[in-house]
């Protein structure tokens, strides 16, 4: 069983770290943390009291085989110095940090690196995990990593030329649909006699009814709308209100994830760039 190293616990790390052991990925002993903050190790140790919270992260580096970076891209600075004096070329180094670039983790001692981008979903043990893989990886090797990410999500495969869209719909697409969907419930609050309460039950259901539909095969987006929008009914009023106010919307959002994602990517180049001089 291999050792696993978890860099960041925050809200994806921490999700990461609770759905290797939960799922059965990874056994509780063979899971290693590492935190700026001795708070957020204390709570995993409470929760999973065989992990080991490692004090330094030199610790964590030295005894770990996958090690998982799940820290923004300005908190790289802090942690490459130690990367290239502990890490080996048998260890495989993922990081969850889209900007990212691959080429750049390529420089470091692990001849096999992968970006491996959660959702929130998969804390169902299901979903879809966006998989990016470096260069220096046999068939074989990818599709033993494939297979065991699949313990706890759905991997997909995707190119550099796609991964911002892709992790837009996947791993920020909960929340965008979470927004939208509570303004769906406020309105319906704000315009008729129905609590809150009743409105959310029903929202939740529906929601989770929605994606068996999905799942089974039922209909796929398209002709589920088209099934539920019948000429001449009351949807069709709802449908023409969304779409006059959201024309535009998602190509706006696109573009707004898209220029921040340029920032932060500029921002890991000159991160890396300084690291090199000195």
């Amino acid at each position: 069983m291999k050792k696993i190293g978890v860099i960041g616990t925050g809200n994806m790390g921490g999700m990461l770290t609770e759905i290797l052991i939960e799922s059965g990925a990874s056994d509780e002993s063979n899971v290693w943390i590492y935190n700026r903050t001795k708070e957020r190790s204390e709570y995993f140790q409470t929760k999973f009291p065989r992990i080991t919270a490692a004090s330094q992260l030199s610790d964590l580096l030295l005894h770990t085989d996958i090690i998982f970076v799940c820290v923004r891209p300005g908190q790289y600075e802090s942690l490459l110095e130690s990367f290239r004096t502990h890490l080996s070329k048998k260890q495989i180094l993922a990081t969850i940090t889209s900007p990212v670039l691959l080429e750049d983790l390529e420089t470091l001692p692990p001849q096999r690196v992968v970006r491996t981008v959660p959702s929130i979903v998969n804390k169902t043990m299901q979903g879809p995990l966006l998989l990016t893989f470096g260069n220096g990886w046999k068939a074989e090797e990818r599709k033993e990593f494939k297979h065991w990410i699949s313990h706890f999500s759905d991997p997909m495969e995707v190119s550099d030329n796609v991964l911002r869209a892709s992790s837009d719909i996947v791993s920020c697409g909960p929340a965008f649909m979470s927004l939208l969907l509570e303004r769906f419930i406020y309105a319906a609050v704000t315009e008729t006699a129905i609590t809150l309460e009743e409105a959310e039950q029903l929202a939740e259901k529906m929601m989770i009814s929605y994606g068996h539909l999905l799942q089974q095969g039922h209909f796929d987006l398209r002709s589920l709308r088209e099934k539920v929008n019948v000429p001449g009914g009351i949807t069709g009023e709802g449908i023409k209100v969304i779409k006059r106010y959201s024309e535009g919307m998602f190509e706006e959002v696109f573009q707004q994830t898209h220029r921040k994602f340029a920032v932060d990517k500029q921002e890991m180049i000159k991160l890396l760039q300084h690291e090199e001089k000195s």
